[in-house]
């Protein structure tokens, strides 16, 4: 079954309200002032079967200028437009705006309809017919279908359900498979059930008991009922008007202009990145309204120095939830003239300038899906993992977003490493970068055996998951060399090995006779023919690189003495079960001021477990 939504549009009092009725059954006139009055003010859905596979959710606008916002709010996410023009009127200013408006939203399919035929003769009829002709010249609309109908005799309908159907088995299908997604066009409360909401849904699907969000609270929500046009359901999918009882949410959390939908998909940001098909100017850092989806935000306009006015940054008042693509319409704050139409890019930079990488990335906006996947992730300065990517690239389904990155894989345009992506640039810069630092860092630290990992982490920018991947992967290809905590290049890895080798044959000569002797820089001095400022340098290097061991306050052991003392534990424990600090230092020929600070370092190494005034083996001492 296929669903679609169509969206009225048209002057007041054009007989759209009328119009529907004559071909659903149902009065969209809802509230007691549209009955009063006789003019739509908010609103209106009905349904309609077009055929056997193909269902119509029919949205009803207002006509009024003054209710403008509302017809903007019906708009956003209809996939064809139903212009309604009189017949004993022709086109009138909101046809013409309306016109313009569905232009910018970038609906590109639908039909005009001639209503109220029966008030007019066949010459004026042609005279109007004429003049809807040429208004719809170099339109999206231009060679559409026209109908003559009268709403009041039903002639025409026949006809006009008729070619409704031919458009609609022409619109591609609506993505089942992509995230769901639902403007909320009003929010309610129903006695003995709680929070209802109602939306057209824009794509994906949601059942019974799903976790959904709401953004931009990034309030999650659990499904607990369904309706689809009056009926319970158990599902709804996309194009279809539903209507979904939430739990977990109190109505004042609630409003017409949010967004639901499946979780961790929405961005919110009040600072976007818009590309922009302008019809008025508009000075740098003017009140705007943007509408968007059902919602109006108020914010102001800014140029780049760096791209054309079709780019600009709207700065908003409020957080907007939202996402990539999304088409709204941008109106002057006061008076509320049309500016144009926005097309979300990214929520904004912190730089100033907007950069070639977002100018790329919105020229690809709604088309090739690989070029657009390729295109975020080179205007992104991290790598990214594919639901980030998905995020960002819009809402795109598990399986689109596989087939884009499998074909960016096998033409060599993105690398994946572990979880993430990297474009082969960032990638190439990356590894440049590292090995700059890297460099650095040795020249000014040639006897530390490399950068602290954390260190290079930061200064490359990337959180830690990533980190770890990229890490494993250049040690893999032997780019770098891991030891411990510490990184370094491979050939100054190869240069501390050999320095250490003969560091430890230099230090074992003059410090192996020095027993349990607490080894202080005066010793070392003494022992190393060194003077005392290069006497500290060499501590710290003989205790970093674990030939020296400090075994706690001031006491530092020579590291062979250090595995004797375990070797002389290990064979008392071959015959005993326990052990005390007193035989210890009797086993050891020492001191007390030794043997107790040497039992607590075996206890804090795990090598012996304190029990009360006695020691057990610890579960690293035969390891």
């Amino acid at each position: 079954m296929k669903y679609i939504i169509i969206g009225t549009a048209g002057h007041v009092d054009h007989g759209k309200t009328a119009l529907i009725k004559a071909l659903t059954g149902t009065d969209t006139d809802r509230l007691k002032e549209e009955k009063l009055r006789g003019i739509s003010i908010d609103l209106g859905f009905a349904s309609l079967p077009l055929s056997d596979d193909i269902v119509a959710g029919v949205v009803d606008v207002p006509g009024h200028e003054r209710f403008l916002k509302n017809m903007l709010a019906g708009t956003g996410g209809i996939d064809m437009a139903m212009l309604v023009v009189a017949a004993d009127e022709g086109v009138m200013p909101q046809t013409r705006e309306h016109l313009a408006m569905l232009h910018l939203y970038g609906i590109s399919q639908g039909v005009v309809v001639l209503n109220k035929i029966d008030k007019v003769d066949g010459e004026w009829l042609d005279l109007v017919a004429e003049d809807v002709q040429n208004l719809l010249a170099g339109t999206f609309l231009a060679g559409a279908p026209l109908c003559r109908v009268s709403a009041v005799t039903g002639e025409g309908l026949a006809e006009l359900r008729s070619i409704l159907r031919q458009v609609a088995e022409r619109l591609p299908g609506r993505d089942n498979d992509a995230p769901f997604r639902l403007w909320i066009d009003r929010a309610f409360t129903v006695k003995g059930y709680g929070v209802v909401v109602t939306g057209s849904v824009l794509s994906g699907t949601a059942k019974i008991g799903d976790s959904l969000t709401l953004y931009p609270a990034g309030i999650m929500v659990r499904v607990r009922g369904l309706e689809w046009h009056g009926q319970k359901v158990e599902q709804i999918q996309a194009g279809q008007r539903a209507a979904i009882n939430l739990a977990g949410v109190d109505l004042g959390a609630v409003g017409r202009g949010m967004c639901l939908s499946s979780p961790r998909h929405g961005q919110v940001s009040d600072v976007w990145d818009v590309k922009v098909t302008w019809r008025s100017e508009v000075k740098n850092g003017a009140r705007v309204r943007l509408h968007l989806g059902t919602g109006e935000s108020i914010g102001r306009i800014y140029f780049f120095r760096d791209a054309p006015k079709d780019y600009a940054r709207l700065v908003l008042e409020s957080p907007l939830g939202a996402g990539a693509g999304d088409r709204g319409i941008l109106r002057l704050y006061s008076p509320q003239h049309l500016l144009g139409g926005a097309i979300l890019i990214a929520p904004s930079l912190s730089k100033r300038e907007i950069g070639p990488a977002r100018v790329a990335r919105a020229e690809v906006l709604g088309g090739d899906v690989a070029k657009l996947v390729y295109a975020v992730l080179a205007d992104s300065s991290l790598p990214l993992e594919a639901g980030e990517l998905a995020r960002q690239a819009g809402y795109l389904s598990e399986k689109t977003l596989d087939r884009a990155l499998a074909a960016l894989v096998a033409g060599g345009r993105i690398v994946r490493q572990g979880a993430y992506y990297f474009t082969a640039e960032q990638l190439a810069a990356l590894r440049e970068k590292c090995h700059s630092l890297l460099t650095d860092y040795h020249a000014a630290q040639p006897d530390r055996p490399g950068m602290a990992r954390e260190v290079l982490r930061q200064q490359l920018g990337l959180d830690e998951k990533a980190f770890d991947h990229l890490v494993e992967h250049w040690q893999a290809v032997g780019f770098i060399v891991v030891r411990g905590a510490e990184v370094a290049l491979p050939q100054h890895a190869e240069r501390h090995r050999d320095r250490k080798q003969d560091l430890a044959a230099k230090v074992d000569h003059a410090l192996s006779a020095c027993g349990l002797l607490s080894i202080d820089t005066a010793i070392l001095a003494e022992k190393l023919n060194l003077p005392p400022a290069k006497a500290e340098v060499a501590m710290d290097l003989l205790l970093r690189e674990g030939l020296l061991v400090r075994i706690g306050g001031d006491l530092v052991l020579y590291h062979k003495a250090v595995e004797q003392a375990l070797d002389v534990l290990r064979r008392h424990f071959a015959n005993q079960p326990t052990i005390t600090v007193a035989q210890l230092r009797d086993l050891l020929q020492t001191s007390r001021k030794v043997a107790l600070p040497l039992m607590e370092y075996f206890d804090l190494q795990k090598y012996t477990i304190r029990d009360g005034d006695v020691r057990k083996p610890g579960t690293k001492l035969y390891k």
